[in-house]
């Protein structure tokens, strides 16, 4: 028989925006671990939302949109709740944003097969040949340029409309080198909320010797040049469920001393 609490004794603490956190931390309990909070950035939208709510009106006529992230999802919402003007073709960075997507009115984003973000959108066969396409990409007003930049070297005709921005939620540094003391394992959103937890942080929290989990190669990457001392847990796709997995094998064989 499982086990049924494969989680118990362990000490995740989760990074998330408040509005993204609870789910997992719900997945976590249930498994019977224990979950601590220490959100590191917010989400807000951006200002001229009249020109955006334009430019996305205007785009209902391309051929395609791509969204980055659930809240490039629910902020394009607020602009434009006419779902059913949107394009034909609705795709999404990954699981999470397909869901945020269904919940919209919109149940028929397509996901990548195989992997999540830039990587996975480019590498599916509605993006083999765009030449001449029209594609809009949603997304956060920091995002990488990796698939606009793929898209438009196979012929699409790129555009990008950012619709959010994230910002640093600022925490006493004592009570961010508490929660790292605390913690078993760190759940880390992406690059810049790992940034953002380094510089919070003292060196006196030992956080260079966590175990974290993060979404990205990219993420496990600047982990390394950061100076973290263990290689970082990597779900294979980036959702709860793939995170809560990662880390029942990781605890399975780290448990608390």
């Amino acid at each position: 028989m499982s086990d049924p609490r494969p989680l118990a004794g362990i000490n995740a603490l989760i990074t998330r925006p408040a509005h993204q956190a609870e789910n997992l931390c719900a997945l976590i309990e249930r498994k019977g671990g224990a979950t601590s909070r220490l959100p590191l950035l917010a989400v807000e939208p951006l200002s001229n939302r009249e020109e955006r709510a334009r430019m996305l009106v205007e785009a209902r006529s391309f051929d395609a949109w791509i969204f980055t992230s659930a809240n490039a999802v629910r902020q394009a919402l607020r602009l434009d709740p006419t779902v059913k003007k949107w394009p034909k073709l609705l795709a999404t960075a990954g699981t999470a944003t397909a869901a945020a997507l269904s919940e919209a009115g919109r149940a028929d984003g397509r996901i990548p097969a195989l992997r999540d973000g830039a990587a996975g959108l480019l590498a599916m066969s509605e993006f083999a040949q765009p030449n001449g396409r029209r594609i809009l990409i949603i997304t956060g007003d920091n995002t990488l340029p990796d698939l606009g930049r793929g898209l438009r070297e196979r012929g699409a005709k790129v555009e990008t409309l950012p619709v959010y921005r994230r910002v640093m939620v600022k925490h006493p540094m004592a009570r961010v080198d508490a929660a790292i003391r605390a913690a078993d394992v760190i759940l880390i959103s992406s690059g810049e909320a790992l940034q953002r937890l380094a510089r919070a942080a003292s060196f006196a929290s030992g956080l260079a010797s966590k175990q974290l989990a993060v979404p990205s190669a990219r993420v496990v990457e600047h982990a390394r040049t950061l100076g973290f001392l263990h290689a970082p847990l990597l779900p294979p796709r980036v959702t709860d469920a793939a995170f809560v997995e990662v880390l029942e094998h990781w605890w399975r064989d780290h448990p608390s001393d």
